[in-house]
């Protein structure tokens, strides 16, 4: 076979074009440090390296989280360690004064207990990094007030938005919802604000259709539009909230009668409200693919230490302070006033008192503040010492679970930078190029390269007077 000049020259060209196609290639992987620098350069790695990538940058937000909510939970450990210093403070107070204590000694160590409680009322109002860590979700507004009576008496508030003091009411909640009691003919559900009435018929085939049909129902009706809003539990239950807030704005609302099993223990009772809910709700933080913490603690579950929500007399702080300020100042409840005439809602000063009963019932009563001393120093060495305690424990109690979580939160962020160094090893591994053996390549190539410069210079070089002589 005749080789010619012509297919040398070919042959020449086309390896020329491949050595230094080779050391391009080597050349941009030594400059990059990168295995590849287009997808056809090495399909399969380069998809298992996005998707590393993509691995490393939610682990990395993962841990951002948990250091997010780890510093929350810090802070709000060291808040409720002081809250309970504030408590021991009083329970000191309270001890003092039940010795021979005249009452005007009893006044100045009202003084110091009044101070205190606003003390209390400083410390649920905690801010960190723009949002107060016992709100809840209603994190931007403070949610706790306080109000000063002519006699000085300080009582803590829940607050709305506006600032505005609101009740902590138990949730309305149906038991064990059962779609099949839903359905049934004839069921329906009345609901009362103490002037006008409202029968809804909620009938459907699951929870959210029930739900969808009920807030329809509500929202039909001038008298309770954007007044009741009904939304589905974490549990699968069916709440009722009352929208509005305020305290004394005629949003009395209940459920007046209802043909549902499911509702038995509801009926009668009044709608908790949604500022309410919305300060006692839990702030939830995704720490792992599919892994939701909760990590705030909120005012009511540190305010609550009993299962009675009563302003004056229940198992609040609120309360309790209210009622020690109260006892300091020589005063007791009493459902009789000055002059021996049974309270009634007209009684000036006539407070609304839930009692519990021996056999486990609850009964209402009209109670005024009357000075007796002697009473009054029972109280305080009796019950509110007791409450005092309770009150404490409960915010012991709150303080370990954050304790716990955040015991949890230092070892989750130990797991996520082990695994974000982990996943950054192999994609390193599987896109970074090794920089000796590539350094090696290199020097390979352009020696090659070369070589074939040389070989080209000698294949090139007869020219047609060469052949001429």
């Amino acid at each position: 076979m005749r080789i010619t000049n012509k297919t040398l020259s070919n042959n020449f060209l086309a390896d020329m074009q491949r050595n230094i196609s080779n050391l391009n290639k080597i050349q941009q992987q030594v400059s990059s440090t990168k295995n590849f620098s287009r997808p056809s350069d090495d399909p399969i790695n380069v998809e298992r390296a996005m998707q590393l990538q993509s691995s490393v940058n939610y682990t990395t937000q993962y841990g951002s989280n948990i250091k997010t909510a780890n510093t929350w939970m810090q802070t709000t450990d060291t808040t409720l360690g002081q809250i309970g210093t504030v408590l021991s403070n009083i329970r000191n107070n309270l001890e003092q004064a039940g010795g021979v204590y005249t009452q005007d000694e009893k006044d100045k160590i009202n003084d110091a207990v009044s101070q205190e409680v606003q003390q209390i009322a400083t410390l649920l109002n905690t801010n960190f990094e723009g949002e107060y860590i016992f709100g809840g979700t209603a994190g931007l507004s403070k949610p706790i007030t306080t109000t000063t009576d002519a006699n000085g008496i300080v009582t803590l508030e829940y607050a709305d938005k506006d600032g505005n003091a609101v009740n902590n009411i138990p949730s309305v909640v149906s038991s064990g919802f059962d779609v099949s009691n839903w359905i049934s003919a004839g069921k329906s559900i009345t609901f009362s604000d103490g002037t006008n009435t409202l029968t809804v018929n909620p009938s459907g085939s699951s929870i959210d259709e029930v739900i969808k049909n009920l807030n329809s129902g509500i929202q039909g009706d001038p008298n309770f539009k954007d007044k009741i809003n009904v939304v589905k539990t974490n549990d699968g239950n069916v709440k009722f909230i009352a929208v509005n807030s305020v305290v004394n704005s005629n949003d009395n609302i209940k459920i007046a009668a209802s043909g549902i099993s499911d509702l038995s223990s509801a009926v009668g009772k009044q709608f908790s409200n949604m500022t309410m809910e919305n300060i006692g709700a839990d702030k939830n933080i995704e720490i792992s693919q599919g892994v939701v913490l909760s990590y705030n603690a909120t005012a009511s579950d540190i305010m609550q230490y009993g299962s009675d929500y009563n302003t004056t007399s229940g198992d609040s702080i609120n309360a309790l302070m209210n009622r020690i300020q109260h006892h300091l100042a020589g005063q007791v409840l009493s459902d009789t006033d000055s002059s021996n005439n049974p309270v009634t809602s007209s009684t000036l000063g006539a407070i609304l008192v839930t009692e519990k009963n021996a056999d486990g019932t609850t009964t209402s009563k009209y109670c005024v503040w009357k000075n007796d001393e002697d009473a009054a120093k029972k109280e305080l060495m009796g019950q509110d010492l007791t409450d005092i305690d309770a009150a404490s424990k409960k915010d012991l109690q709150v303080r370990s679970k954050i304790g716990a979580k955040e015991k949890r939160m230092s070892d989750l962020s130990t797991q996520n930078e082990a695994s974000v160094t982990n996943l950054k090893e192999v994609l390193s591994k599987t896109e970074d190029i090794d920089v000796t053996e590539k350094t090696i390549e290199y020097y390979t190539c352009i020696t090659v390269y070369q070589a074939c410069l040389q070989t080209g210079g000698k294949v090139m070089q007869p020219t047609l007077l060469d052949y001429i002589k």
